[in-house]
């Protein structure tokens, strides 16, 4: 009876030990199956300040160009604007220096003249004008009693002298001297005096005085 126990306790013996080799082998050939892929999703968070940051630049881009537009659009209101020199005007119609001398020269002078001026220049003594423009060129005005006397003496004694008109208070003619002629109205009751020098080469005296409107041949 002992001996056929002997046999079997080694068969279980090895059998178990088979078993326990199979389950071992099999172990270390199967690989460890592979961890699942972990996956990161954005937190609610971190979306919502993504966001606020997107609209944050694209308000200030928009704000930007809306900024660059309105500076571009209207220069002028950048730049500072510079003052304008203003001329007065009198009842006239005239700037204040030209009614200036027409008031006093009205008499001896038409006021066709005083339109064509651009400006009146007081020189010298008070009441004595240079008035200039550009279809009569420059004319002198002076209001002097003694001098209105000694131009018409000398525009009436001299040989080298053309009078047109003498009716003892207007005198109109003009002074030769070489090429250049110097013509002249003389008023002696108030003691007016108006006068212009004229290259006779270019233009006739006569003809210079009617176009002035200081002299009229029909009188």
């Amino acid at each position: 009876m002992l001996k056929s126990r002997k046999p079997r306790i080694i068969q279980l013996t090895g059998a178990v030990f088979l078993a326990a080799t199979l389950v071992a082998c099999g172990t270390s050939e199967e690989p460890a199956p592979a961890p699942a892929p972990e996956t990161t999703e954005a937190s609610p968070s971190s979306e919502v300040e993504s966001s606020s940051e997107e609209t944050s630049t694209e308000q200030s881009s928009s704000e930007t160009e809306t900024s660059t537009e309105s500076k571009s659009a209207d220069p002028s209101e950048s730049e500072s604007e510079e003052p304008t020199e203003t001329t007065s005007t009198s009842a006239s119609g005239f700037s204040d220096d030209i009614d200036a001398a027409y008031e006093i020269f009205s008499s001896i002078a038409p006021r066709e003249l005083f339109e064509k001026f651009d400006s009146c220049d007081s020189v010298g003594a008070d009441n004595n004008y240079n008035c200039s423009g550009p279809e009569v060129g420059q004319l002198q005005f002076s209001a002097s009693s003694n001098r209105a006397t000694q131009t018409t003496q000398v525009l009436t004694e001299l040989r080298s002298s053309t009078v047109l008109e003498d009716s003892g208070d207007r005198v109109v003619g003009w002074s030769t001297l070489g090429s250049t002629a110097v013509l002249t109205v003389v008023d002696n009751k108030d003691g007016l005096v108006v006068q212009q020098m004229l290259s006779t080469d270019q233009e006739d005296p006569e003809d210079r005085l009617i176009e002035l409107g200081l002299y009229d041949p029909k009188k």
